[in-house]
């Protein structure tokens, strides 16, 4: 009995003191980092969003507008398109008494518009441009052509055109630098303009050396008829023209005329030869 009591206090006694111990302990070092494991798959696009509305209209307090309108005051001499051109000061289409440029002569002698709004384009003066197109008859207005240019322009504005009387070998009309400066919306301004002689070739009005209707007529015309790079014009300066001649008379020495002439007395002109009006609208 004493042997049995005396084997239960010592067990008692050694779970003591080993329970003692494991609290007394200290504790143990963290294990290695495990390995990184593999990464997660791409997510899926997002959709695209929805548009964005329109933004508002701008409004005009920034830009002007101005329209053009050539009339033929003649009574059978046909325009050609013409070159419309919006410009500072310091650009000239031509200078009377001074050599056509090229562009010029490409006009007044084929009818050609677009060399002259090439050349005023590259110009530092230059503001906007157009080509009428089509072509006026006689005794008829041609298209209205609107053109827009800067508000902070306005104050010192230039029109410049030049559009070609078909009916002749190197004849032209329109203005040079017409100050249009300072209009108000809803004013116009009218100018009459003579013709021009551009200089480049000799006005003999035959068949073979006019690109007009008249010539078209005679057997002669179209593009071949037209610009020659060789000018014949002895005087070689722009200059208020002198005329058809035609060969109206040309049988009586006493008179004015050319036998070799494919123009009558319907293709006389007067001067002025064209009515021009530029109204601002905006």
């Amino acid at each position: 009995m004493e042997n049995n009591l005396f084997k239960i206090s010592l067990l008692s006694l050694l779970i003591t003191l080993a329970t003692g111990c494991a609290d007394d302990g200290d504790t143990g070092q963290a294990g290695p980092q495990g390995t990184a494991g593999q990464a997660g798959a791409d997510g899926q696009d997002g959709q695209d969003g929805a548009d964005g509305q329109d933004g508002a209209t701008g409004t005009s307090g920034n830009t002007a507008v101005y329209t053009v309108q050539i009339t033929n005051l003649t009574y059978s001499q046909t325009f050609s398109g013409a070159a419309v051109i919006m410009h500072e000061p310091g650009y000239n289409t031509f200078m009377e008494g001074q050599s056509a440029s090229v562009a010029l002569e490409q006009l007044a002698e084929g009818g050609n518009p677009m060399l002259i709004i090439d050349e005023a384009s590259i110009q530092t003066q230059f503001l906007d441009a157009i080509s009428t197109g089509g072509a006026i008859p006689g005794r008829s207005k041609g298209e209205v052509s609107t053109l827009v240019v800067p508000e902070l322009d306005t104050d010192n504005l230039r029109l410049s055109i030049a559009t070609m009387l078909v009916d002749t070998n190197d004849a032209f009309t329109g203005l040079n630098a017409a100050d249009i400066s300072n209009m108000e919306v809803g004013e116009s301004k009218s100018f009459m303009a003579p013709s021009w002689d551009s200089g480049t070739e000799a006005n003999l009005e035959t068949a073979d050396t006019m690109p007009g209707p008249a010539a078209g007529a005679a057997g002669g015309g179209g593009a071949a008829a037209g610009f020659d790079a060789t000018r014949d014009d002895l005087f070689d300066r722009v200059r208020i023209h002198s005329g058809a001649t035609t060969n109206a008379n040309a049988g009586d020495p006493s008179m004015e005329g050319l036998a070799t002439s494919v123009l009558t007395e319907a293709h006389r002109w007067d001067n002025p030869t064209s009515k021009i009006i530029v109204s601002r609208t905006r």
